[in-house]
């Protein structure tokens, strides 16, 4: 069954959508771990892990348990630092590691700061090449051991030291720009394989140097950047010092995934602004809470603006779904 597109409301496309059925449709459409290649239902897996990870731990843990994904064997462990969530779900024959994005009631700040360039500039990685200072300062909070809490570096190498499974990274907007930098951190300082990278709404994560080195470390040909449309997320960063890394996976207006593109239609567009729609419909729940803002949402009916809607994640998910 087709899953539903909601209306472009902040209450319908806010995450971690509680009326969303998450891995609905996963036993008709299985993961497949050994995948060397683009695999479309590894990607309907992977964008409701990346919307999954906007929960909190107990809303992750409930929704694995009512999709039976723990009856199936699935664990999970959460990692937090200052600014960055994610959590690792594995079995015994896959690892996912899923980053938490920026929230829809926080997107439009991180735009304008975004745009304002706070914490914009490319600074020097381990990598060899530039990088979004912000999105590097992200990761590096939960990539090594803190106070004898393993990071993410140790605890994926006791999971993949068997050779038993394979790794799998995600996330949306923000969490797609840490699942690339984690891709690349994997690789070179973990020294674990990546069997693919699957990206939704990213932005741009490092300067042409970046993607050079990402490309020769063999990432750039499992790694899938999903785009919705005219999201306008993947025009940011704007300029020429920073490039995109993937093999871009457009979903058209009509959700259709259109393959083998090099670039997205708009991807010289100018960056819209934000509008006073979208402004009133965030502060609707801000101030009244989301019970209330939802009743009254309905009355007024404020539309967020597509660059903005389509970056949702839960229509990244809902589309892909429909792919299949």
């Amino acid at each position: 069954m087709p899953k539903p597109i909601p209306p472009a409301q902040y209450s319908q496309i806010r995450p971690p959508n509680e009326n969303y059925t998450y891995f609905e449709d996963k036993d008709h459409y299985p993961f497949v771990p050994d995948a060397n290649t683009f695999a479309l239902a590894n990607a309907g897996w992977l964008s409701d892990f990346a919307l999954l990870a906007y929960g909190d731990e107990g809303f992750i843990k409930d929704k694995f348990q009512r999709s039976g994904l723990t009856d199936a064997g699935f664990q999970i462990k959460f990692f937090s630092g200052d600014t960055t969530q994610c959590f690792v779900a594995h079995n015994a024959h896959f690892v996912v590691l899923a980053f938490r994005g920026t929230e829809i009631d926080n997107f439009m700040g991180a735009f304008e700061d975004w745009m304002g360039n706070f914490d914009f500039m490319l600074v020097d990685d381990e990598s060899g090449g530039p990088v979004h200072r912000g999105f590097r300062k992200n990761l590096a909070e939960v990539w090594l051991d803190q106070n004898s809490v393993p990071g993410l570096k140790t605890y994926l190498g006791e999971l993949l030291a068997p050779r038993t499974r394979t790794l799998w990274i995600t996330g949306h907007s923000l969490g797609a720009a840490l699942a690339t930098l984690a891709a690349e951190r994997c690789v070179r300082d973990g020294g674990f394989v990546v069997n693919g990278v699957y990206t939704f709404g990213s932005p741009r994560v490092g300067g042409p140097g970046f993607k050079q080195l990402y490309e020769a470390s063999g990432l750039d040909s499992c790694t899938y950047r999903f785009v919705n449309n005219v999201d306008v997320c993947p025009l940011i960063p704007p300029g020429d010092e920073y490039a995109h890394v993937g093999q871009l996976k457009l979903i058209g207006p009509d959700g259709s995934l259109q393959e083998n593109l090099t670039t997205a239609p708009d991807a010289g567009a100018p960056l819209p602004a934000t509008t006073s729609a979208q402004q009133r419909s965030v502060r609707i729940f801000n101030l009244l809470g989301t019970r209330i803002g939802s009743v009254l949402e309905k009355i007024i009916t404020p539309t967020i603006p597509a660059p903005f809607a389509n970056h949702a994640p839960i229509y990244y998910a809902s589309h892909v779904w429909n792919n299949l």
